[in-house]
């Protein structure tokens, strides 16, 4: 009874012609040795009368190790040389990995972030994560150039970094200051739109892009009053994200994430982690941390959302916005202290930033920044791990990473 093999896995037989179960070649007669068809005869080189006519088998180039089989080119690579020493993937299948970069600069993902993917056929078996080369932070400067160079470092987010060193600065004093809430709330606004038009671009929603981008124009810098006249709009915009049927429909479910130290990320979670709850800037506006959903990419746009509307009605308590840097020719009320270590604590619109600050003789000695970005680049690279590439790259992008703050 003839018995026929794949070329590509000898270990399959059949006792018919037919298909190889592995990779789909037809299987070919094997002989009685256990060779396939056409590779037998070289054996001992029999029946060549002792390479006579082969001039010193100068016609076999040395006969190499190529393979004759049948149906494949002489010197063609097996994928069975090819993924040799592979792991296999979730569906038994063993593929040649091939590394995808995507960024620094890539349609809804940071501008800024590297994402570099491991692939697996179209699936992921790696990730790594990185930042742009960090912008070392301000040393050696007088104190009270500190919030303006702080704030160069971080152009989206401008407001919350001077509140935050004016911050640090009052704390080696022993005193505290007061942000303004309206301001950091409109910085909010304006971050979660950018993110919105950049994650509507991803997913191919050219109007949720355009719209979005237009809004955050209008409310980057606006006054209380012009923010009170764009919110009617702003909010038929969210109710539009809201009720894209496609959002939920490709969101649901995917890039789920528990973990998170803090921001929207980790309340989308259900961890109502935020500084804000205990900031004396919010007194009086009766805030109340949001937090709720299933910690997938669906409950992150949804928390934005939900954000965004919050600190519509937070702005609308303020009243007003007071300027976020004072005019050039109006001296500090209090002259900033000389010496000391101080730390201080800012729930920016992407999550808290803790900022250790140290003084000498009127100077930074010494400035160190703390943000959840590390710890939630760490978790992002295992919560894509075995993802479609597609479904890897909206859940990266469903984080809002702040390339600044990741390794390069």
């Amino acid at each position: 009874t003839p018995v026929y093999t794949c070329p590509m896995h000898p270990e399959v037989t059949s006792d018919s012609p037919g298909s190889c179960p592995k990779c789909g070649m037809d299987l070919v007669p094997q002989d009685k040795e256990g060779a396939q068809s056409g590779q037998a005869g070289h054996s001992g080189h029999s029946g060549h009368e002792g390479h006579g006519g082969h001039e010193g088998h100068g016609g076999h180039e040395g006969h190499d190790d190529a393979q004759d089989i049948p149906g494949i080119e002489s010197h063609f690579m097996s994928m069975v040389e090819l993924t040799e020493g592979k792991p296999a993937s979730p569906d038994g299948l063993i593929m040649e990995w091939i590394e995808a970069p995507f960024g620094p600069f890539f349609p809804g993902l940071p501008g800024g972030l590297g994402l570099v993917l491991m692939l697996d056929g179209d699936s992921v078996a790696q990730a790594r994560l990185h930042g742009t080369k960090p912008i070392p932070l301000p040393s050696g400067c007088p104190v009270a150039e500190l919030p303006e160079r702080l704030a160069a470092i971080f152009p989206l987010t401008p407001v919350a970094m001077r509140a935050l060193a004016h911050r640090a600065i009052a704390a080696v004093g022993g005193g505290t200051a007061a942000p303004d809430a309206a301001a950091l709330e409109r910085e909010r606004i304006a971050s979660h739109l950018n993110w919105l038009a950049g994650f509507a671009r991803q997913m191919g929603l050219v109007r949720l892009e355009r719209q979005g981008a237009a809004l955050q124009r209008v409310l980057v810098g606006a006054a209380a009053a012009d923010i009170a006249a764009a919110a009617p709009g702003l909010r038929r915009y969210l109710d539009r994200v809201r009720r894209t049927p496609l959002l939920r429909l490709k969101l649901e479910g995917l890039g789920g994430l528990t973990g998170a130290k803090g921001g929207p990320v980790a309340r989308a979670a259900g961890t109502a982690a935020d500084a804000r709850a205990k900031d004396q800037a919010y007194d009086g506006l009766d805030f109340t941390p949001i937090a709720g959903g299933d910690g997938d990419a669906l409950a992150r746009l949804m928390q934005r959302v939900a954000e965004i509307r919050q600190s519509l009605d937070l702005i609308a308590r303020a009243g007003t916005i007071a300027a976020s840097t004072p005019p050039p020719s109006t001296p500090p009320s209090t002259p900033p202290p000389r010496a000391g270590h101080g730390v201080a604590t800012v729930e920016t619109a992407r999550g808290p930033a803790t900022l250790h600050l140290t003084l000498s003789d009127g100077a930074v000695e010494s400035a160190h920044l703390t943000t959840p970005f590390e710890d939630l680049a760490s978790l992002a690279t295992d919560m894509v791990r075995q993802m479609e590439l597609a479904d890897a790259l909206i859940s990266i992008g469903a984080l809002d990473l702040d390339p600044r703050r990741l390794a390069a």
